[in-house]
């Protein structure tokens, strides 16, 4: 019993310690298409790069650089990148349709009166924000080109080269 009790405590410290790696000021809260609270410390730790692209149903720029997202997101292995597209329209109608055009493979919230762009200091769209799997910002005001750069770099590990 001691033993599942350790294993459970492990568990809940381990995700408590993901959710509490990115800094409160980085952290918001917005609505998923299903009506779900999401926090943005819920996508972290599960893989190498979390990027935030702020963007809205009626931007002619950030809809192509969705289509951009979608090829760099298909192209990268499994675990690479996590993606969390956070809509400041403020006509939900308008955002539910541009999702159904998109069809974005990873999650969508809608800023709503959460006011998330505000901690980021968004001023323009598209606005794309980039973190390590610890949460540590590495870029704001990114352009695509910089964000693929950084999630594209290869993760060859070192291997011993054949032994004659």
């Amino acid at each position: 019993m001691k033993k599942y009790l350790f294993l459970l405590l492990a568990v809940v410290l381990t995700a408590t310690s993901f959710a509490q790696s990115l800094d409160a000021q980085y952290d918001f809260k917005a609505t998923t298409p299903d009506g779900r609270e999401l926090y943005l410390h819920e996508l972290m730790g599960k893989t190498d790069y979390v990027l935030v692209d702020f963007w809205a149903s009626w931007c002619g720029p950030c809809r192509r650089a969705i289509q951009e997202l979608k090829q760099l997101y298909a192209s990268l292995p499994a675990g690479r990148l996590e993606i969390l597209s956070c809509s400041v329209d403020q006509d939900e109608t308008k955002w539910r349709k541009a999702l159904a055009e998109d069809n974005m493979p990873w999650p969508q919230v809608f800023e709503g009166d959460n006011y998330c762009s505000g901690k980021y200091n968004v001023q323009y769209i598209p606005h794309l924000v980039l973190f390590d799997k610890n949460g540590n910002l590495l870029g704001a005001r990114l352009s695509l080109d910089e964000v693929k750069a950084k999630v594209s770099k290869s993760q060859k590990k070192f291997t011993f080269p054949d032994q004659p």
